[in-house]
Order: C-alpha cells, then sequence, then structure tokens
C-alpha cells in the first residue's frame, strides 16, 4: 500500500470505536514509514465532530499510538495532542514555539498541521509561520 492509498483509506474513516481496527491502522502506519505515523495521529487528534468520543477512548488510542511509534518530535507534539483530547487550545504562541522546535524535522507535514489547528491563531501568525516553514522543506 502506499502513502497515499493509506491516506485515502482512513481520511475521514478513521474508526475510532473499533480498537482492533485502529490498532491495525495504527500498526500499518510503522510499514508504510515517513509521515504516515503523523497521518494517524493527525485523524486521532481531529476528531469529526459527528463523532462522540469520550476522553478516556481518545487517550486509549493515543496512549496506543505513542507506545507503538518511537520518534524524535513525539515528546515536542505531546502538549498539542493532549490539548485535543482535553478539548482546549493552544495559545498562538505557544503553537508557534512548537512550530518553531519542529521545523528541523523536514518534511514533518502532518505533524506541522495539527499543531496550525491546535490554536485560535487570531492575527494568522501561526498560519503564516506554517506556510513558511512549508515552503522552506519544499525548497531544500
Amino acid at each position: 500500500m502506499t502513502y497515499e492509498e493509506f491516506y485515502y483509506s482512513i481520511d475521514c474513516k478513521f474508526p475510532y470505536h473499533d480498537s482492533e481496527s485502529w490498532k491495525l491502522i495504527i500498526d500499518k502506519s510503522l510499514d508504510i514509514g515517513g509521515d504516515a505515523p503523523f497521518l494517524v495521529l493527525h485523524e486521532i487528534c481531529r476528531v469529526p465532530t459527528s463523532e462522540k468520543l469520550t476522553r478516556d477512548n481518545h487517550l486509549k488510542i493515543y496512549e496506543y499510538w505513542k507506545t507503538v511509534i518511537s520518534h524524535p518530535i513525539q515528546e515536542l507534539i505531546e502538549p498539542v495532542v493532549y490539548s485535543y483530547i482535553n478539548k482546549d487550545e493552544l495559545s498562538d504562541d505557544s503553537a508557534l514555539e512548537i512550530m518553531e522546535l519542529l521545523k528541523p524535522y523536514r518534511n514533518s507535514f502532518n505533524a506541522l498541521t495539527i499543531i496550525l489547528f491546535s490554536c485560535e491563531d487570531i492575527k494568522d501568525k501561526v498560519d503564516d509561520m506554517y506556510e513558511q516553514i512549508v515552503a522552506e522543506w519544499k525548497n531544500n
């Protein structure tokens, strides 16, 4: 399965209420590699409003993801993940700080997107930094 096929197989179709299925998806993301585990994390974080997911179940999915995935940026974006699980928003300044720390990890597009949507971004500063980092990654 290619990254693109994997993307379309889970995009807006994540099985939040089927632990066997979401475990298989998380495990599969490791086989695909690259940014795929963070594609899955994006789905875990940004639960559609049509889905009803308790905090405990949300935590359970993330905790499994966290135990299976081993990546240097895990710890860096963990506050972002917890902001989603706790239904809080990060401050724009916190999001900007985390983006700055993520910048050296080229092509971590899904992790960057998770951060982008974690705050209100009142003055579009977070979106501006997102665009700047994406441009840098694509040009280097």
